[in-house]
């Protein structure tokens, strides 16, 4: 037996749940049957995949280094289904193609775009690694990128494709209300040393990478990182478990327990940036999507902000 696509994507599953059951679910199939086929792929692999206990499902060592591969290729894959059918259907009204990563500030890129170009038909995307940002971009699937990326990891552009910064966000933390830190109105990233930091478990790991390496420049020792979703991050953080989770500064309006905090000094933070092919049908006007869309954060902070007042005494951010 070797490992399929479809290996990947029970593989895949089972680390965006954070447990079997809840894979079955999304996957349509029983627990038991997913349970068998994870067993045969460990045996292909020899080594278990997941740790599995009452509390969930969590990567092993080799969990952790095999899901972002496994992710890189099901993102491809999916993005090659979607080339084969557009050029199977041949011809079509225009269309503007866009894509983006999964952030508060992409919720409102189509009626920001739609602001600049008027009328025309709009089509979404979501990209959440940037590998298939990047390739979507030079197979020319998408007239205009939303992505983000991270300090020391910045963004660079394929041949024949442009970048420009929309504005730098922070990222602040939330923590259990039990945790010595979250008495405190901003904290240092040396006191969450030891904590477990919870990721949402989607995207790729350049957000891992930036976390790792900000909490070693801080001295704050060795970091360990779990993707879980929504409501498993809910119950460890209810039950004050040693949990940090790292939040963008704009709420999704998704409530989670605990309390949010900015981070002393600011070290963890996200730069968005716009990218598009210098001779596609949105290179004149990519300036002014950028200005929009500064304008757009800015006006969601009120309502949106998770600290709203952080902003007026913190310049040079983007909404600032």
């Amino acid at each position: 037996m070797e490992l399929e696509v479809r290996h990947l994507r029970y593989i895949d599953a089972v680390g965006t749940a954070g447990s079997v059951t809840q894979a079955a679910v999304a996957l349509g199939l029983s627990q038991p049957s997913l349970t068998a086929q994870l067993r045969r792929i460990e045996q292909v692999l020899g080594s278990p995949v997941f740790d599995r206990g009452r509390y969930g499902a969590r990567p092993t060592t080799l969990g952790r280094v095999l899901l972002p591969h496994a992710r890189e290729v099901l993102a491809a894959l999916d993005d090659l289904t979607k080339a084969v059918r557009g050029a199977a259907d041949g011809p079509r009204t225009p269309t503007l193609r866009l894509g983006t990563r999964s952030t508060v500030l992409a919720s409102r890129f189509c009626e920001v775009v739609g602001e600049v170009f008027g009328d025309r038909l709009i089509d979404l995307t979501v990209l959440d690694r940037r590998a298939s940002c990047l390739s979507a971009l030079s197979s020319g699937l998408v007239d205009l990128v939303l992505h983000v990326d991270f300090p020391g990891r910045e963004t660079v552009p394929p041949p024949g494709t442009r970048v420009t910064v929309v504005g730098t966000e922070p990222i602040f933390v939330l923590l259990p209300e039990s945790h010595p830190a979250a008495a405190r109105s901003e904290v240092d990233l040396r006191e969450l040393a030891g904590v477990t930091w919870l990721l949402w478990a989607s995207g790729d790991d350049e957000m891992n990478r930036h976390l790792i390496a900000e909490c070693d420049r801080a001295g704050a020792g060795a970091v360990t990182v779990r993707e879980f979703d929504q409501l498993v991050a809910a119950q460890l953080i209810r039950r004050g478990d040693p949990v940090a989770f790292p939040l963008q500064a704009l709420s999704s309006g998704v409530t989670l327990p605990g309390v949010v905090r900015p981070l002393r000094d600011n070290p963890l933070r996200v730069r968005h940036v716009l990218l598009w092919p210098t001779t596609g049908v949105v290179a004149g006007h990519v300036d002014q999507v950028r200005d929009k869309l500064i304008d757009t954060y800015r006006s969601m902070i009120p309502d949106h902000g998770r600290i709203p007042p952080w902003w007026s005494t913190n310049p040079g951010w983007l909404g600032s």
